[in-house]
């Protein structure tokens, strides 16, 4: 769900995601005590649109708009700040990506890649869906197949406005970091653990303190048609840190357009991308 499969095969291939990422409080204040002083986001619920394109078997090119549909929280006065809690829907910063093999193909051991998303300012930073500026999230990912076994990796540099919001919630920029690991029982069906994190290192607000976010999500993904698979997932935050909620549900439904199976023989097992 949150890290990729780096199936870079064939030209003007495209694919679709539809994503509903449901959280409940992940966004909270705590005291120096560690007792909970207020859910600034409560409950929060977001629908992401993705679309990409392949190009040479070798880059791809994606956009996506995280949609959040509703949002709910409490107002809080904390160390004489106060923070209005967002309500309702809004609209995301709009991503736009490229990403560019350097090594291996899909289902071998090892694939590399190198990436960068660049998010644009359409969100609105008053209901916390955008920083209010231009960001930037260059990447070095991997990933591989070994019979049932999948495997991806990532990290990179999330270069984030240190003022956007003009509050003191701005986190500052981020060093990502992320693991994967799936088995498959059948071949259609890919299941494991996600893990990702991020640690700010810049920040000079509220969060300049707080732990880095880290969550752990349990999934699955099953094909159930030639080009169309279907996600599901829970994810506990391992932390208190922002952004990592106590819970979180995550579903998605995808259409990736596959190669024709290879000529002479049977298609591979699993053609459909572990994301």
């Amino acid at each position: 769900m949150s890290l990729e499969s780096l199936d870079f095969r064939g030209h003007l291939r495209s694919s679709f995601a539809l994503v509903g990422d449901w959280a409940w409080k992940p966004l909270v204040f705590y005291a120096p005590s560690d007792s909970e002083i207020g859910a600034l986001v409560r409950q929060q619920v977001i629908g992401h649109v993705d679309a990409a394109v392949v190009l040479w078997n070798r880059v791809r090119v994606d956009v996506g708009l995280p949609i959040p549909i509703a949002q709910s929280g409490s107002d809080l006065l904390v160390n004489g700040q106060s923070y209005v809690a967002p309500h309702g829907g809004a609209v995301g910063d709009l991503r736009l990506g490229v990403d560019v093999r350097l090594f291996g193909q899909a289902h071998e051991r090892v694939t590399g890649a190198v990436g960068v998303q660049l998010f644009l300012p359409t969100g609105q930073t008053q209901a916390f869906s955008g920083d209010g500026g231009v960001r930037a999230w260059p990447r070095f990912m991997m990933a591989g197949d070994r019979g049932r076994l999948a495997w991806a990796a990532q990290v990179g540099v999330h270069l984030r406005p240190q003022d956007g919001c003009g509050c003191d919630l701005a986190p500052g920029h981020e060093l990502t970091l992320g693991g994967s690991v799936g088995w498959r029982p059948v071949p259609t069906l890919l299941l494991g653990p996600e893990l990702y994190a991020s640690r700010a290192f810049s920040s000079r607000g509220a969060f300049s303190h707080a732990p880095p976010p880290v969550e752990v999500l349990l999934g699955g993904h099953i094909l159930i048609a030639r080009d169309w698979s279907a996600s599901a997932g829970v994810a506990p935050g391992l932390t208190d840190g922002p952004g990592s909620p106590a819970a979180r549900v995550v579903v998605g439904l995808q259409y990736t357009f596959l190669p024709a199976p290879h000529a002479g023989g049977a298609p591979p097992a699993w053609e459909a991308p572990a994301r």
